[in-house]
């Protein structure tokens, strides 16, 4: 007998570079680069229902508020696996603020579906139908692909099974965010593509602190730092604390304690793990 209601979690991912590999095909476009799969992601609960259903909501201090009452990328989704159903989507972190929330909302729906509906899709065959819909939509390139598992990550190529390197590390991550930044509208860009491919990095960092100054070079090359980014990145910068920007987002994340207090004179500082797992479910009712 299959369950009547799923819940999942997916963990969200802050990237530090990348560069866009778009060759027509969804499945196999991306983008390469380098990222951290955090700890703060997104919970997903589905429910069969007659027709879909979705709510976005953001959780603060224990209470949900509905931020939304459409995802028009989870709807994609559904639509492409055939399937109705009512989706719930809870986040703690600000929605199109660089945390790869679109990326884990959509993993998250459809290992949630997958096991509500018993479709008998593999973890990479969940991803892939996911990875679709985040390019397709130019909501995130390689968000799903880096959340497939935890670790702070290094993409070797575009898609879902492109080699991806992962390492831990148990320093915390501290970021802020000034405004929303609406992905797709970089992704739309030429011209800002472009210049992000051209910021690349030559060579792969090989711990989590040469991580960080590969992502600064890059924001710093690609054009992207706004008045107000520079500001805090100049203050950390004064304090020796290891910083970079949120891509695609209008916000800052930077590396150990001393960047807590910090990042507090700028706003709410969100102090974030690097997580050990990607997708889990973690509650099916019969």
């Amino acid at each position: 007998m299959s369950p009547s209601q799923v819940t999942v979690f997916c963990p969200g991912h802050i990237s530090g570079y990348f560069k866009p590999v778009i060759i027509g095909d969804p499945t196999t476009s991306g983008s390469c680069g380098g990222g951290i799969v955090i700890n703060s992601g997104v919970t997903v609960v589905a429910s069969k229902a007659e027709e879909t259903i979705i709510q976005v909501l953001r959780t603060y201090q224990d209470e949900s508020q509905i931020v939304s009452d459409n995802s028009p990328v989870i709807r994609h989704l559904l639509q492409n696996l055939s399937l109705t159903a009512s989706i719930k989507t809870f986040c703690t972190l600000p929605l199109s603020s660089g945390y790869g929330l679109s990326a884990a909302a959509l993993l998250a729906t459809v290992h949630a579906v997958n096991r509500l509906f018993d479709l008998g899709l593999s973890p990479e065959e969940c991803a892939l139908q996911a990875h679709q819909v985040e390019v397709t939509s130019r909501t995130g390139l390689g968000d799903v692909a880096a959340c497939q598992g935890g670790g702070w990550v290094i993409r070797k190529g575009p898609g879902i099974m492109a080699e991806i390197l992962r390492f831990q590390d148990q320093q915390t991550i501290h970021a802020i965010t000034l405004s929303p930044l609406k992905t797709e509208s970089v992704l739309s860009s030429p011209e800002m593509l472009s210049r992000i491919t051209a910021a690349f990095p030559k060579i792969d960092p090989d711990t989590l602190a040469g991580f960080f100054t590969c992502s600064r070079s890059f924001a710093e090359a690609s054009g992207l730092i706004s008045p107000d980014i520079e500001k805090v990145l100049i203050d950390c910068d004064a304090n020796n604390i290891p910083v970079s920007m949120t891509m695609l987002g209008n916000g800052i994340f930077a590396l150990g304690e001393r960047a807590k207090d910090l990042l507090n004179r700028y706003g709410e500082t969100y102090s974030l793990q690097i997580s050990h797992t990607g997708p889990r479910i973690l509650e099916v009712l019969p």
